[in-house]
């Protein structure tokens, strides 16, 4: 008998779900919280409350067993948050040190691994992604940045895993490659949020690395940066403070239930990686303020993705759907806006895998960051919206800290 095909479950529908609640069974434990500057301004205080009234709401109204908080200014932590559970069957407690799955903000790790290959002269931006990837040679050239920009056409989802030898991303490329169709539309000519263009980056640097992309990550990225909890993710490893993910059942005397189980190597590039909500805010600092780059390369990442034709990409936007977005742009790994009161860039990222949520985003001329994370699948009850709007609005302050304004350009 043919055996079922297999898909990841990093679905375009948990995309869009997380995307508007960030933007736009246990009763609830005792709030874990520390604000590391006694010295901290009166508003900025309030926020900071408000902060983890949000995160004891969202575990007390059984929307999370667990949640983790963390707030980084100036490249220290400020504030840090943890409710809940982590494991409702052992009865293990969320702490700064638990590990989550963070789904979709892999992606802008995998968007600075080819930065770093670039930086070193093994590959191109403008390159066809077939010249790394020969098993894309008979379908229509599109570039590595097509594929970081989410406009290289590539359809999403479509692919048998069954059968994976190694799990490489060079593997899972190769099932893409003979997906039919391959193109939701030309290269080039329109945007749309797909993870098979990130799997295949993460091929693309396999390919160029000649290493496995959780070695090449490690290598070039999470060791020399120090990021001791963070790793590319697979079932197999033994994970001291690992966070088990949960389903909501909507069902008073058992709210959740475990997490569909989902092969987190099949995720690769776009989703399989875990790591603690500071280890997060550690990551935006270094990458926006420690030149892990050069600085041309940093500001890549916040550079609006344009179509062949000079236009920004999110002007012809594929599905309807998105029109959810707003003014929103998309970089290299990394949504872009200007949500704030002096137009300045935001740049964050959500993620969604089977029971787990995230949000990771920064000010990066004010030096603030916050990640969040759940164990729960992505749903609208979760705090992602509210707890974005506090941290920047009540937290965020007018004065600068002269690390320098980031902007969203146009060319």
């Amino acid at each position: 008998m043919k055996p079922p095909k297999r898909r990841m479950s990093i679905s375009r529908r948990s995309f869009l779900a997380l995307s508007a609640a960030a933007t736009a069974s246990p009763v609830a434990q005792a709030v874990t919280a520390s604000s590391d500057s006694p010295t901290t301004p009166t508003g900025t205080r309030s926020g900071l409350e408000r902060l983890d009234a949000l995160a004891q709401g969202a575990v007390s109204s059984r929307s999370t067993p667990g949640i983790a908080l963390s707030v980084w200014k100036g490249g220290k932590q400020i504030h840090s948050c943890t409710v809940g559970m982590a494991n409702l069957e052992c009865g293990s407690r969320v702490t700064d040190a638990s590990i989550f799955r963070i789904g979709s903000v892999t992606k802008q790790f995998t968007a600075a691994l080819i930065l770093k290959l670039v930086s070193a002269g093994k590959l191109s931006l403008s390159d066809p992604a077939q010249e790394h990837l020969p098993t894309l040679s008979t379908h229509e050239p599109f570039t590595v940045l097509e594929l970081l920009n989410h406009t290289a056409g590539v359809r999403d989802g479509d692919y048998d895993t069954a059968g994976l030898r190694q799990h490489t991303q060079i593997e899972v490329a190769e099932r893409i490659a003979g997906q039919k169709p391959f193109f939701d539309f030309r290269p080039g000519t329109a945007w749309l949020y797909s993870n098979a263009n990130y799997i295949l980056i993460g091929a693309v640097v396999e390919q160029v690395t000649g290493m496995p992309l959780a070695e090449a990550a490690a290598r070039l990225l999470f060791d020399p940066l120090g990021l001791e909890h963070t790793a590319f993710d697979t079932a197999a490893d033994v994970v001291t403070g690992r966070v088990s993910g949960y389903t909501p059942t909507d069902v008073p005397n058992t709210p959740f239930q475990n997490a569909e189980y989902v092969d987190a190597r099949l995720a690769g590039g776009a989703g399989a990686m875990r790591s603690t909500a500071s280890d997060l805010c550690r990551w935006h600092h270094a990458l926006f303020h420690e030149n892990i780059l050069p600085d041309a390369l940093t500001a890549t990442m916040t550079m609006p993705g344009k179509l062949r034709n000079g236009q920004l990409a999110t002007t012809n936007r594929f599905s309807s759907a998105d029109s959810a977005m707003g003014d929103a742009q998309y970089g290299l790994g990394l949504f872009l806006d200007n949500a704030t009161r002096d137009e300045s860039l935001i740049a964050g990222h959500h993620g969604g895998i089977n029971g787990f949520a995230s949000y990771l985003a920064s000010h990066p001329s004010s030096g603030l960051s916050y990640a969040c994370l759940c164990n729960a699948d992505t749903h609208p009850g979760l705090p992602f919206r509210d707890i974005r709007r506090t941290v920047f609005s009540e937290i965020l302050t007018a004065a600068t800290t002269g690390y320098g304004k980031v902007a969203i350009t146009s060319h």
